[in-house]
């Protein structure tokens, strides 16, 4: 069997097409998969990850109409045509678009040539992306039933959004000591998204300064290879006037990520669609600071769904100058029994096998396209 994966842009659209993949391997070892992106975090992500990659051209569409809509519909052109010549040339059985604008052109592409299409949508409000190509698509997974009232008419199957093995495979033990952790303490895992986010690392500094002689938690922070030096310093400023009581580990990315998640008891993130699935996964508290300017608000309803389950609660990115993230993690940090009680609605609403049930999607596709071919 040969699938073609597509996605692109962020962690948040890659990282579940590698746990497709993964879950492919799994089940048939000899599974031949391509992934196809652009050039920016996938052009990296995906060959880190021991997976073949393969770019083309691509352009976001903006949403404004001028010279830059022509620009933009020029190079999805010549996208497009790349696509076509990729999809004809390796002939897969199933073509998987997870997301992003570089998954159009693969995905009209698949279309054309009669390669059937499977769309994999992380969010709770559907993407620009799997909004076009749904009428085409044999099957969306889609990650709760939020996302499919948003889709009628189509064929959705809620799977929940798959997760890598590195992610749901830790210990607590190696991950308090690679991080030089306290097993006395809380540890709140900052996760700011893929590449880190700097108003989150901001609010976090803050939040650390005013708790700093707290000597109940800890805070291991992923803060992205661009925001390092500026949150180290940050904590030094605070070494200088105290010795705080608080330890504040910052480090640029987080591996093994499963280690980070098992050594923790809070998380403090953004309110990505994978970040949120590898938490709920773990059954763990989180606090949710949704990203603004995310496409159609969806890290704001990504967020209700989990606080809805009372499984996080959520604090406004517009709120970090204030105490609104200092009084969250104090009120929980304060409060076990609603730790716990949070903890079990996280696990409740985690689908850890949401990668195998994906893969199945994708299998049962294939057979089906084999079985119309032989009746033909």
């Amino acid at each position: 069997m040969k699938v073609m994966i597509t996605g692109g842009g962020t962690g948040g659209h890659i990282y579940p097409g590698i746990a497709v993949a993964e879950a492919l391997r799994r089940r048939k070892p000899d599974t031949a998969v391509l992934f196809v992106g652009g050039d920016r975090f996938e052009a990296r992500a995906v060959p880190d990850e021991g997976w073949a990659f393969t770019s083309i051209t691509a352009a976001r569409m903006p949403s404004r109409r001028g010279l830059r809509t022509l620009w933009s519909a020029a190079v999805m052109g010549v996208g497009a045509g790349h696509a076509l010549w990729l999809v004809a040339r390796w002939r897969p059985d199933v073509v998987v678009a997870t997301g992003g604008y570089v998954c159009l052109p693969v995905g009209a592409a698949a279309t054309i040539l009669g390669r059937p299409l499977v769309l994999q949508e992380q969010n709770a409000i559907p993407g620009q992306a799997t909004r076009l190509l749904a009428r085409w698509a044999r099957s969306i997974s889609v990650p709760n039933a939020d996302a499919a009232a948003r889709l009628p008419g189509r064929r959705t199957e809620v799977t929940g959004v798959p997760i890598r093995r590195r992610a749901l495979d830790g210990d607590r033990r190696r991950g308090q000591e690679r991080w030089g952790l306290s097993p006395d303490r809380l540890t709140v895992l900052v996760i700011g998204g893929s590449q880190g986010a700097l108003n989150v690392n901001r609010g976090v500094c803050r939040m650390a300064d005013l708790l700093m002689y707290d000597q109940r938690f800890q805070i291991l922070h992923h803060t992205g290879a661009e925001h390092l030096q500026w949150v180290r310093q940050s904590i030094g400023h605070r070494e200088h006037v105290g010795p705080p009581a608080i330890r504040h580990i910052a480090v640029p990315f987080l591996d093994p990520v499963g280690d980070a998640y098992a050594s923790a008891d809070l998380v403090v993130s953004r309110a990505g669609a994978s970040t949120l699935a590898e938490v709920t996964a773990w059954g763990l508290p989180a606090i949710m600071i949704p990203y603004p300017h995310a496409a159609d608000g969806h890290q704001e309803e990504n967020a209700v769904v989990v606080e809805r389950a009372g499984a996080g609660v959520r604090v406004a990115d517009s709120a970090l100058d204030g105490t609104a993230l200092v009084d969250a993690v104090r009120t929980l940090i304060e409060d076990p029994a609603r730790r716990e009680k949070m903890s079990r609605a996280s696990r409740a609403l985690g689908r850890p096998d949401a990668a195998d049930a994906v893969a199945g999607i994708v299998v049962s596709t294939a057979a089906e396209r084999s079985a119309q071919k032989v009746s033909a």
